[in-house]
């Protein structure tokens, strides 16, 4: 990499000038790195021509992505797994829904000599040419169409995406970009040929697309009956209105599918229409948003069924079918599917549209040798073919993909064509850009109450059914969808940031704060962070609270308490989820002691013998009949080897298992197949032995993977799951309830707490520790809740029981990997 090198004009200048500037799992997830973040805030702030300059910086069709965008971005989203993620595809329709067709934004004029010539206006070449004319580079943009989008614009129905909202995005483009000139009904080889465009240009980017339809490749597949998808969509969003048959049935599961069968549902003589798809609906690759607007327009849907042949009559067709059976994912991740021998059946349809792929086709290119069957020759490296500054993007070149997918690669070859241009041999490998705006969090009040709400659906329009399926946002609407957003852009990644914001958060919001105080709290929140590399286990330090979450404390002062009361099952409540354990060999004074701080702080301790006095006792025993009937619970350990058997039902004790991580699937399932009370999850491995916590740093991933087994059995709240490993602070214990804990047990940091001093054989406590012992843990537990409660309290909660996952984000590759939250600046967690 010693070569590589930027350039004069670097299409990755667009970042953030930020030293420890971290991506939002939606920006990653964006294949152009829409800042998405930035412009979801300025939608709350009602900037909504700010939001735009924030859309557009990186694509070029925003109109087009408000309405149609595969949006991989919401998936991504950290509120997805909670109450649904942002609706950012939505909110990016309403910012052009809002600032009109007739808004502009600055025009860039060129100012350099070479020139570039681009085939195909479709989203791959429109972008390319917009990044090389902000270049201040002249572009030639040739189209074979009679108009311009590619198939944005031939491919996608009306319903889902008028024509206009298309046009409208074109005209932004060229008016922005005055170097480019668009050349219509240019068809490559007829009217425009290569070699004299490498002539006439400096550089060539070949973005033709992939316009024809693939065959069924199964006999009787170019009867009268059938027509692939493609052309089919063509006809139709070219302004044909046939009268259909009865019966229409599609073949395929993708998009084209998708808007073929709801097209053809909306055409005369259509009464039934049928998608027939070869593997099961959890393989369907469309997005569940159209299936679900398909089926409640009326699509029926056929799953694990293959075509093998179609059988051509005079008024209609017969398609012969196999039911497939399904095994192992193959290479591309998908499972392979087989046909069932025997299982024929035949499907009586007017007409059978193919919707199973497209492909490139162009004699110009393939008399050059670019053609590899049905795509360009093309090198993924720098976006190149054999000859020289000819360059190629898009589906032709790479594959059907998605619309987002293509701008990427539009980028992508824009990047490399500028490096030609500027003489640049070996520039850097090219990197989609991030940026963040430094948009202020949205202070409202409402945020994490707000629900997620998708745009209405209207179905099919009468009188014009092709009229839009489904509405844009009003302001109202929008305002809160935006007030959703975490605001993960605002983390730095810092180990200790979400102390750092919050210490700011308190700074700050002092009436006689000063532009200083400003810097001064900035400064501190962008210091270096640790190597995320670090090797050994993931500590509780390497997950924080998110920043964006922990400034909603500010916007109302006034807000209740947060509780604190946690309840470990009929006849077990406490005042808090903080337990204490460890004491068992402790000076008869100092158990004393702490028996009545516990007690007071309306905690509970858990151990092998009680302690004296009248605080709860949660008693760990090895074997059943060591069940003391004075314990309010007794807690067995689960052997690794022996099945599990539980002491006798005594009337108003709770019954619990302990499991450490190679017993957990066992006593998850134990515990639910026996209705057990509550289980303990040992991180260290040694809970029930002396000041366990000194036996080394705990396994974080046990508790997401007890989580994980109780909800793959749809039991996720069965019973409650106490955390002992690691706790500290109450921030710790906050962490572990965010997890999905509903209690933590502390030993080591109790025993400091009451004067114990670390020693070889665990923790000693000297005579004076008998004076202060009660006192000082009574202080611990109290500073403990009120942390755990704070922290809970500033990510907008009023309870620490409702803290989530998506209240956390981890500082290390480590600990991503053990807690399965995703690490700053990458993507989220499948």
């Amino acid at each position: 990499m010693a070569n590589c090198k930027p350039f004069s004009v670097d299409l990755t200048q667009d970042q953030s000038g930020l030293p420890h500037y971290e991506p939002p799992p939606c920006q990653v997830a964006c294949p152009i790195g829409t800042d998405v973040a930035s412009y979801v805030g300025m939608i709350w702030e009602g900037k909504t021509a700010e939001a735009l300059e924030a859309i557009a910086a990186t694509n070029p069709l925003s109109g087009v992505c408000g309405r149609v965008c595969d949006a991989p971005c919401e998936p991504a989203c950290r509120r997805a797994g909670a109450d649904g993620p942002v609706a950012i595809r939505a909110l990016k329709r309403y910012v052009l829904d809002a600032l009109g067709p007739t808004y502009r934004l600055p025009a860039v004029a060129p100012d350099k000599a070479k020139r570039v010539a681009i085939i195909g206006a479709g989203p791959a070449g429109l972008t390319a040419a917009q990044d090389i004319a902000f270049a201040g580079y002249p572009v030639d943009l040739y189209e074979a169409q009679s108009k311009p989008g590619g198939m944005a614009l031939w491919g996608i129905p009306d319903f889902r995406l008028p024509q206009s909202v298309v046009q409208d995005d074109i005209d932004r483009i060229l008016q922005r970009c005055p170097g480019i000139s668009l050349h219509l009904d240019s068809p490559l080889g007829e009217k425009v040929k290569l070699e004299d465009l490498r002539r006439s240009h400096d550089a060539v980017l070949l973005a033709i697309g992939a316009s024809a339809g693939k065959k069924l490749g199964i006999p009787g597949d170019d009867g009268a009956h059938v027509i692939d998808g493609v052309t089919f969509l063509n006809r139709v969003n070219g302004g044909d209105r046939p009268v259909l048959p009865k019966t229409i049935v599609v073949i395929g599961g993708g998009d084209v599918a998708m808007d073929a069968c709801r097209s053809a549902l909306r055409l005369g003589g259509v009464e039934k229409v049928i998608v027939a798809y070869r593997r099961g609906p959890a393989e369907i690759p469309a997005r569940r948003y159209e299936l679900e607007a398909a089926r409640a327009e009326g699509v029926e849907f056929l799953y694990n069924v293959a075509p093998v042949a179609v059988l051509d009559g005079d008024d209609q067709a017969v398609l012969r079918c196999k039911k497939t059976a399904l095994g192992a994912p193959g290479v591309d991740g998908r499972r392979v599917f087989s046909l069932v021998e025997g299982s024929d059946f035949d499907l009586a349809c007017g007409l059978v549209i193919a919707a199973v792929g497209q492909k490139a086709a162009s004699l110009e290119l393939a008399r050059h040798g670019l053609m590899d069957g049905d795509r360009i020759l093309t090198r993924a490296s720098d976006m190149g073919t054999k000859l020289e500054r000819v360059f190629a993007a898009g589906d032709a070149a790479f594959g059907s993909s998605t619309l987002v997918q293509a701008m990427f690669q539009g980028h992508k070859a824009a990047y490399y064509v500028l490096a030609a241009l500027e003489g640049v041999a070996h520039p850097a490998p090219y990197r989609t850009p991030y940026r963040t705006r430094n948009v202020p969090v949205a202070q409202d009040q409402m945020w994490e109450k707000l629900p997620h709400q998708e745009p209405p659906f209207l179905g099919v329009g009468k009188p014009d059914p092709f009229s839009d399926a489904e509405a844009g946002y009003d302001a109202r609407t929008a305002r809160d969808q935006a007030a959703r957003c975490y605001r993960c852009d605002t983390e730095t990644g810092s180990a200790d940031y979400s102390v750092k914001t919050r210490e700011a958060i308190f700074a700050l919001a002092r009436v006689d704060a000063r532009p200083a105080d400003f810097v001064a709290a900035t400064r501190a929140r962008l210091a270096r962070r640790p190597d995320p590399l670090v090797p050994g286990p993931a500590t509780l330090d390497e997950m924080v609270f998110l920043p964006a979450n922990l400034t909603r404390l500010v916007i109302d002062p006034y807000r209740e308490a947060c509780k604190t009361a946690t309840a470990l099952g009929a006849g077990l409540r406490l005042a808090q989820p903080m337990l204490i354990a460890g004491f068992e060999d402790a000076p008869d004074g100092v158990r004393k002691a702490v028996a009545k701080a516990i007690d007071e702080a309306g905690s509970a301790y858990v151990g092998r013998a009680a302690l004296p006095g009248a605080a709860p006792w949660l008693q760990i025993v090895d074997r059943p009949e060591s069940a003391d009937p004075v314990a309010a619970a007794v807690l067995l350990r689960v052997s690794e080897t022996e099945a599990p058997a539980l002491p006798a039902n005594r009337p108003g004790q709770l019954r619990g298992l302990i499991a450490t991580w190679a017993s957990v699937e066992r006593v998850v399932a134990f515990a639910l197949a026996q209705r057990v009370d509550l289980v303990v999850l040992d991180g260290s491995g040694h809970f029930g032995g002396a000041w366990a916590d000194l036996a080394g740093a705990p396994d974080l991933s046990l508790l997401p993977r007890a989580v994980g087994l109780m909800r793959e059995a749809g039991a996720e709240e069965a019973f409650p799951l106490i955390w002992f490993g690691g706790l500290r602070s109450g921030t710790d214990l906050a962490k572990m309830l965010a997890l999905g804990a509903g209690a933590g047990i502390v030993d080591v940091a109790a025993g400091l707490a009451a004067g114990g001093a670390i020693a070889p054989s665990g923790l000693d406590f000297p005579a004076e520790a008998m004076e202060r012992a009660g006192a000082g843990l009574a202080s611990y537990l109290k500073a403990a809740a009120s942390e755990c409660s704070m922290m809970a309290r500033c990510c907008g909660k009023t309870n620490v029981h409702n803290l989530e996952p998506e209240d956390l984000r981890t500082t290390s590759l480590r600990a991503q990997q053990a807690v399965g939250i995703a690490m700053a600046g990458r993507k989220k967690i499948a």
